[in-house]
């Protein structure tokens, strides 16, 4: 038997969500109209799930349930009139299970609240003295700007670490136009919309059917074929994949699109690192060092930053150097320019696999070593 807990000063919002998740079986519901109300029955009652309504600031119930956080169960589910990204982010930093925007139906907020009783229900049925099942590391290559080489690092990068014996996944969260597919040589059979449409029965297990496998032994979750499938790819279920993924995986790779959109932020938002990929010219170090700057203002950790400067020798009277101090940055790897590269591309095998002798090549190898030194007990494996 489930309790949630309705936290609104209207009456009508509470009756109403009241009637629909008590037709349920099993589910019971406290009414609340403040949040002082609301903190002084949590430890009595205990909830499964506290729904904040739309009469809360959106701010307030961001406070609320950051407070919460330490020691709770309870998953709080947040009803708001406001819709941004900035709201997601911050929703998600505080540890809110979802947000639903009032303007969609009733029916959205009722399953938003179920999924969230059956997340708080695994929760409490886990036994408390096994420790946390281990997690993968979680990078993210990452860039503003198209044409810098992002989507060939990921690939080469993520087939160098499941050579070296790590197990290794690949996403393509380009959602609309991810060309991981067309690089690795890999039929769209199975793609993150397909995930999506099973998410409600999605577990780890399940999600390894979604995935691709390279010859190299990297799996790969490929975008969607069709550029509108990414619109029911939402930032919460992204989330989602990409935690469980972390559960199957010692590296998760992600590739993202040249943009700084929600989907982009909620893959920086599960991140271990970040790798922000920069050419040598000065449009492209302009526009790293903005997007770093915009990510400082909303609050992410400068210390999560690594910086690769792709085609690093080309003769443009600039040098690693000059980047990695206009953009604040360590520079962890400088990949030189390779007639192999373009190549490579278009036989759809990676460099680091056509020629793996190649300067190119060993770089990209030296910049898997570095993902690999950030997973526990398995730095030493990348050859």
């Amino acid at each position: 038997m489930g309790l949630v807990v309705i936290a609104d000063s209207d009456v009508r919002f509470c009756r109403r969500l009241r009637s629909l998740l008590e037709s349920e079986d099993g589910v019971r519901c406290d009414e609340v109209r403040t949040l002082e109300e609301a903190s002084a029955l949590l430890p009595l009652r205990r909830p499964d799930v506290l729904v904040l309504g739309p009469s809360i600031a959106p701010a307030v119930a961001l406070e609320f349930a950051e407070a919460l956080k330490p020691g709770s169960t309870v998953a709080v589910v947040l009803v708001s009139s406001e819709e941004s990204t900035d709201l997601l982010r911050r929703a998600m930093r505080a540890g809110v299970h979802d947000v639903v925007p009032m303007d969609q139906q009733f029916g959205e907020v009722v399953r938003a609240v179920q999924a969230a009783m059956t997340t708080a229900g695994s929760r409490l049925e886990e036994p408390r003295a096994v420790p946390a099942p281990s997690r993968g590391r979680v990078v993210t290559v990452f860039s503003t700007k198209g044409g810098v080489g992002k989507t060939v690092i990921s690939c080469n990068v993520g087939v160098a670490l499941a050579k070296s014996g790590l197990k290794t996944v690949l996403v393509d969260l380009d959602l609309q136009f991810g060309d991981v597919g067309i690089m690795l040589d890999l039929a769209p059979e199975r793609t993150i919309f397909d995930a999506v449409q099973s998410f409600e029965r999605l577990d780890a297990e399940m999600l390894r059917g979604f995935l691709t496998q390279h010859s190299s032994g990297l799996q790969v979750l490929l975008a969607p074929v069709h550029p509108e499938d990414a619109e029911v790819v939402t930032v919460n279920r992204i989330t989602a994949i990409i935690g469980l993924l972390s559960k199957i995986a010692d590296v998760v790779v992600i590739d993202t699109s040249a943009a700084l959109d929600d989907v982009v932020l909620a893959a920086i938002d599960s991140s271990d690192a970040i790798y922000a990929v920069a050419t040598m010219d000065v449009a492209s170090i302009k526009n790293v060092r903005v997007s770093l700057q915009k990510l400082a203002q909303m609050g992410y950790d400068h210390e999560l930053i690594r910086l690769v400067i792709n085609r690093a020798d080309s003769k443009v009277w600039l040098d690693p150097g000059e980047a990695e101090r206009t953009i604040n940055a360590p520079v962890v790897a400088e990949l030189p320019s390779d007639r192999l590269v373009p190549r490579s591309v278009n036989r759809g095998i990676p460099v680091v696999l056509d020629a793996p002798r190649s300067g190119v090549a060993h770089a990209l190898g030296g910049l898997a070593k570095n993902i690999a030194a950030g997973c526990e007990e398995v730095s030493s494996s990348v050859a």
